[in-house]
């Protein structure tokens, strides 16, 4: 089996979940960021993870550009989605269904959400006023996190290794 994950970060957070996702993935796993890689052909891979941070309800643009452009090719492999964002549930999981094209998340065979970080030191203003704004207008405290859920990447590759 060889496994092709792809991802995109912005602070580093995102880079770390894959990282653990990575040690749990049984086979030939390749790991490609976005933002820095040059993907080639991902046609020969059995099985696709897609993945990056939510802001402001969206994916980071290049990873929303090969998911659409690649999507012929995507939606005859076994798909993975997730996301990182500091919403957890149900939430994170419409935030996910939102931020990837329909087609692929009708033929996904997991999705998850590992976690969120806030970092505070590098978060750019934007980023910062965002995350003020979101605290004192969401009620919803109690399903927020700031860090990788460990147990949700436990699960999530557990599904792509047995299907």
């Amino acid at each position: 089996m060889s496994v092709l994950i792809i991802y995109s970060t912005k602070y580093g957070f995102t880079e770390k979940c894959v990282k653990a996702l990575c040690n749990d993935l049984q086979g030939k796993v390749k790991i490609v960021n976005i933002q820095q890689d040059i993907i080639k052909d991902i046609s020969c891979y059995d099985k696709i993870i897609i993945g990056g941070p939510i802001y402001v309800g969206r994916l980071q643009k290049k990873l929303r550009r090969f998911c659409l452009d690649n999507l012929q090719i995507l939606v005859d492999k076994k798909i993975g989605l997730f996301v990182t964002c500091s919403v957890g549930g149900d939430i994170a999981i419409k935030q996910l269904n939102d931020a990837f094209p329909d087609e692929l998340c009708r033929k996904t065979i997991v999705k998850g959400c590992f976690g969120g970080e806030v970092n505070k030191e590098k978060a750019r203003f934007f980023h910062r006023l965002i995350v003020k704004m979101v605290s004192k207008t969401d009620n919803s405290s109690t399903h927020r996190n700031n860090g990788m859920i460990i147990e949700n990447i436990n699960e999530f590759a557990d599904i792509i290794n047995n299907r």
